[in-house]
């Protein structure tokens, strides 16, 4: 049964939105402070920090809606429609400062784990564990926070009232430190199993925070280490590509696959379960608990239309294309994805589809990018990972060499193209397109902006990042209107 990881209460204020305002979570359980002092309390509050992921803003709602939205190949409705033309009204601005809020919410839940397990009478494996567990889970957090706002507060310690809430920016690049160190720490510490199964899945394992340190490293332009760590993931020899994507996407209660690293596990009760369902599709089909319709693909993208292969089977799988499906498209919504469906969903936040923030086809991907970045040209190897990845794609054998579907003979400009290209149809729907796009050279990522008729609005000394909410500004005595982000 998938795990539901809850809220445990423990009278932190945990994000401030003003100093009169103090936001709180309503509390699903409650720890007394005699109970925290076992292993039970102890695994408690890992929990609570695991709970952060699944915030309403984080990975919910906001954070992962506005890097969909701002990918080129995705358009949006409503009230979402002016993310996709990076023109950030007072709405948008709104779920941008809420998604700041809870992406410290769950950094100052790690950041409890890590400054309290220490200090409890229990196992020193298990404390040993959990911080690794929290150290992992922290570095992820700064690591999807910079890469939003850039230099930002640095929070280490537990943020446990107003008295300590004023803190400078760090530099971007003392940040990304701080993120190799917590990841690297956490891959050291030897108390990390390889992977979490059963009521247990979600919980951050040994190659989970190697597929994310080989991220960071990838971000931050440390290319051979990257694919060093990618290159770990791969020969331990504990993943396989899921030849069946229905699988790899099921929403039933314990679904997993040979190739899951860490998801945020989602279930069908109350507000518990996956958001996204909602926004992506035609409430007439059945496909889930609520059809918004908000997620449109943008037909001026060539990477979705003319440049993906129809007989690739991503294609059909990740859009609407059926008779049926095709029946409820027209010029104003010309475009639905299907990745995601649970017609079993039991309300518009309770989709049992569970998000994937790592598996392995990314951390395939990954290798052949960094390790051509490396080498300055595509190895034997890093072909080979691509095509690994390609071939589930085309259904074909995933080890067995296909001339008519691989990969050869690229310069290194057409095979990162190629890279690019499968991460795009590989990724659709995971928040991945829009980080992608960030660490292309730039000429090429204002013009695939340009190109998919979405640069109105853009402006390209601004809109690679985030605005810092002003109320952080107002609110923190570090901070004045001059660290804002340029542009804003």
């Amino acid at each position: 049964m998938k795990t539901k990881f809850i809220l445990i209460f423990l009278g932190l204020a945990l994000v401030f939105a003003s100093c009169e305002d103090v936001y709180t979570e309503e509390p699903s359980a409650f720890l007394a402070p005699e109970d925290l002092n076992s292993e039970g309390g102890a695994l408690a509050l890992l929990k609570g920090a695991y709970a952060g992921l699944q915030l309403r803003s984080y990975y919910q709602q906001d954070f992962l809606m506005q890097a969909e939205v701002r990918s080129e190949y995705m358009m949006a409705r409503g009230s979402w429609a002016d993310v996709g033309r990076y023109d950030l009204v007072a709405r948008s601005r709104s779920r941008i400062n809420d998604a700041w809020d809870d992406m410290y919410n769950a950094v100052n839940r790690a950041n409890t784990v890590i400054a309290t397990v220490p200090d409890l009478d229990i196992d020193e494996a298990l404390k040993t564990q959990f911080v690794a567990e929290a150290k992992a889970l922290r570095g992820l957090h700064y690591f999807n926070i910079v890469r939003s706002w850039g230099a930002v507060p640095l929070r280490l310690e537990p943020l446990e009232s107003l008295d300590n809430i004023s803190l400078g920016k760090s530099s971007e690049s003392a940040i990304y430190d701080q993120v190799i160190t917590d990841l690297t720490d956490a891959i050291n510490s030897n108390a990390l199993p390889a992977t979490f199964t059963g009521g247990d899945q979600g919980r951050l394992g040994l190659h989970a925070a190697k597929a994310i340190l080989a991220h960071v490293h990838l971000t931050v332009g440390n290319y051979a280490e990257s694919a060093a760590v990618s290159k770990e993931v791969i020969d331990s020899g504990e993943f396989q590509l899921e030849p069946d994507l229905a699988t790899v996407f099921s929403p039933e209660d314990g679904a997993t696959h040979s190739g899951e690293l860490l998801s945020v596990i989602w279930v069908r009760e109350g507000s518990s379960g996956m958001r996204l369902l909602s926004f992506m599709h035609n409430s007439s089909l059945g496909y889930s608990s609520a059809g918004w319709r908000v997620l449109l693909g943008n037909l001026d993208a060539p990477i979705i239309t003319s440049q993906w292969d129809d007989t690739d089977l991503r294609k059909n799988f990740s859009l609407y294309n059926t008779p049926e499906e095709v029946a409820v498209l027209s010029s104003s919504i010309p475009m639905l994805f299907k990745k995601y469906i649970d017609s079993n969903g039991a309300g518009q936040n309770a989709h049992g589809n569970n998000q994937s923030i790592y598996r392995y086809a990314d951390v395939l991907t990954m290798y052949a990018w960094a390790d051509a970045m490396a080498n300055g040209t595509p190895s034997a190897d890093a072909y080979e990972a691509l095509n690994q990845v390609r071939r589930r794609g085309y259904g074909v054998d995933i080890t067995t060499p296909d001339a008519g579907i691989d990969y050869a003979g690229l310069s290194q400009d057409e095979f990162m193209d190629a890279v690019w290209n499968e991460r795009a149809w590989e990724f659709i729907l995971e928040g991945k397109r829009w980080y992608d796009m960030k660490l292309m050279p730039k000429a090429k990522a204002v013009g695939l902006i340009n190109g998919a008729n979405l640069g109105e609005f853009f402006e390209d000394d601004k809109d690679w990042l985030y605005p810092i909410p002003q109320q952080e500004i107002d609110n923190n005595d570090e901070l004045t209107n001059a660290d804002q982000n340029p542009g804003y």
